[in-house]
């Protein structure tokens, strides 16, 4: 079956993951609590395990949602570490939802994209910087299940957007 917000998640948390990583350890100690939530469920991928996957060229896969494959382990070695919030019931999703949201409100927090589906999906990515440290977070909410996940690490997403509008212009004018 399609599932369009599906497959924005995935390109969403690709994309995200391709491009951002650590950053403001207050905010990531902050995003910890929403695995006290009833329901949520969090798994954390360290930097050991993170480095173990870019020397075996595997790229990292958590479900069907997030797939970095990085034969190459040039991208993987940017990240430091990658926490994802989980949860299916809808109490707990509301929750994961409300607070997620207060917490992203602050005025360190840039909104990159903000996508809402005819159906009732909705991704949003947003991004912090703390130095050179970056923390990038991707919000997918639709009716069944909800998602958060945090890269924390020194890639820019905005950086790798610009770069990848102007390949896409430099490769337009190829034709």
């Amino acid at each position: 079956m399609y599932s369009p917000l599906a497959t924005m998640k995935k390109l969403a948390v690709c994309a995200v993951m391709v491009c951002m990583c650590m950053g403001a350890q207050a905010e990531n100690k902050t995003f910890d609590k929403l695995a006290k939530i009833k329901d949520v469920d969090l798994v954390r991928v360290d930097k050991s395990m993170i480095e173990m996957a870019a020397k075996a060229g595997t790229g990292i896969h958590l479900g069907d949602a997030i797939n970095l494959d990085d034969e190459s382990g040039d991208m993987l070695k940017s990240i430091n570490g990658i926490k994802v919030f989980h949860c299916d019931k809808k109490e707990a999703m509301e929750e994961l939802k409300n607070k997620a949201t207060k917490l992203l409100k602050g005025k360190e927090w840039q909104t990159l994209m903000d996508m809402k589906s005819d159906e009732g999906q909705i991704v949003k990515i947003y991004q912090a910087k703390d130095g050179e440290d970056i923390t990038n977070v991707v919000l997918a909410l639709e009716e069944d299940e909800a998602v958060l996940v945090v890269i924390e690490g020194t890639f820019d997403l905005t950086k790798m957007m610009e770069k990848g509008d102007n390949a896409e212009t430099d490769n337009s004018n190829e034709d």
